[in-house]
């Protein structure tokens, strides 16, 4: 990769509900927000509408990836702007599709293509991506392309359990995606005990983030920027990952 092409970020979880969103959604908008980075969100969870009601874009008519007819043309800034929704500060998002009719014409050639262009325009990239479309192994794998994995779990067994099949299925490119684990909501309940979570996974885990019912209620009612505004231990910690990537990444 060109020394001045976008860094993309991959954030995948383990399973829903675990908090992947929300990660990847309050990482992006702290970038936007505390650096000088051109910032683009590309939300890949086909069939849901949390992003537009986070952005309250669920009123408008907005195109996906998988809404791009003609895939063997050259994908030029025209063609991205169909796609790409810009907002006040350096934040951008690329909304998911509402339903799987076009999924099957977006192949891992094509999303290269689309990827490849993205990069010329924006500094950074964060994928929101379902474990099957980033990490199996099919020919939708993208996880190749990535320069920083996130893989998101709650401190619940079944979590953890699919995180770790996660894990060993990346076993011949984990040197070097080197995954940044991070446990979300780790002081809710089920939850295991340290001890076992050790025994669970044979990665390291690097974060720990709280739930805040408060934060969360925030979050979906007023946006993720807004949460930034509170010093609490989740803010700080969702600060020092975001921090923390762009010193790994610049």
């Amino acid at each position: 990769m060109k020394k001045d092409e976008g860094k993309i970020i991959a954030v995948a979880g383990s399973k829903g509900g675990c908090g992947q969103s929300f990660i990847c959604n309050c990482i992006g908008n702290y970038l936007a927000a505390n650096t000088d980075k051109n910032v683009l969100i590309m939300d890949l969870n086909t069939g849901r509408i949390d992003s537009r009601i986070i952005y309250r874009t669920e009123e408008k008519n907005i195109r996906s990836i998988y809404d791009i007819k003609n895939m063997s043309g050259e994908v030029d800034e025209t063609l991205l702007k169909k796609i790409v929704v810009n907002f006040s500060n350096s934040l951008n998002l690329i909304l998911p599709p509402l339903y799987f009719d076009n999924i099957k014409t977006v192949t891992l050639k094509n999303f290269t293509r689309i990827l490849s262009a993205l990069r010329k325009y924006f500094d950074v990239i964060i994928i929101d991506a379902p474990f099957p479309f980033c990490l199996s192994s099919n020919e939708n794998n993208i996880h190749e392309l990535v320069d920083k994995l996130l893989m998101v779990s709650t401190p619940d067994l079944i979590s953890l359990s699919n995180l770790n099949i996660i894990i060993n299925q990346l076993k011949g490119s984990i040197e070097y995606l080197n995954p940044h684990i991070i446990i979300n909501k780790y002081n809710t309940k089920p939850s295991v005990s340290f001890s076992l979570l050790n025994t669970i996974l044979k990665y390291p885990v690097e974060y720990f983030v709280p739930f805040d019912r408060d934060i969360e209620q925030l979050y979906l009612e007023r946006g993720p920027a807004c949460i930034f505004k509170y010093n609490l231990k989740i803010t700080r910690d969702l600060a020092a990952i975001s921090g923390n990537l762009m010193t790994e990444l610049y």
